[in-house]
């Protein structure tokens, strides 16, 4: 029998969050040192990333692994509006939290979307082939449509994930935004 999307959500953020503090600074450390090594990461300058909720893989390092590189936080939509923002972030500490508890930049510079060179995705699943699973609101495929209609157009997305999120195949939906490649403490892999 397979699995429903929800299960799949259940499962895996059940073993991402089982990590250990110790296993999840390495494994963090251990993605950033092979993105560091793709010519993507290393030729942009406008890098959108994530801030590390229940489990994701943390990506925050590539702030001082990168220190001439802008980074962005998303900065999540007002209703009605289906689209992440993408507000600079430098490293300093967030008061604001959303409506997730999520911490976000509020009076930073924004950047629009199609804008940043490279955007980090999180995720609680991803196959070889780009397919992601996200949380279900559906943010990050709303934001990045765009892709969809003119495909090589706009950042490269990159998943973020630990390996233990991988599977063999996601179903996907027509509204899924690929992902160009995927990230884990183990490889990259290049997707599509």
């Amino acid at each position: 029998m397979t699995e429903s999307k929800a299960q799949l959500r259940r499962r895996m953020r059940a073993g991402r969050r089982a990590l250990s503090a110790y296993q999840q600074r390495l494994h963090g450390r251990a993605a950033i040192t092979l993105l560091s090594r793709i010519p993507q990461m290393n030729r942009a300058a406008h890098v959108g990333i994530y801030w590390p909720m229940d489990g994701e893989l943390d990506i925050r390092y590539l702030l001082s692994r990168f220190p001439t590189k802008h980074f962005y936080l998303p900065q999540l939509p007002a209703e009605p509006h289906p689209h992440l923002r993408f507000r600079r972030w430098q490293g300093e500490p967030l008061a604001f939290r959303n409506r997730y508890r999520i911490p976000e930049p509020v009076r930073t510079t924004y950047r629009a979307p199609k804008l940043l060179d490279l955007v980090l995705v999180p995720l609680v699943a991803f196959d070889p082939s780009g397919a992601r699973l996200g949380m279900g609101a559906g943010f990050y495929d709303r934001t990045f449509e765009h892709k969809q209609l003119l495909p090589g157009t706009g950042p490269q997305l990159i998943g973020a994930a630990h390996q233990l999120q991988c599977v063999d195949h996601l179903p996907t939906d027509n509204w899924d935004i690929p992902l160009d490649m995927v990230v884990t403490e183990q490889q990259i892999y290049r997707c599509h």
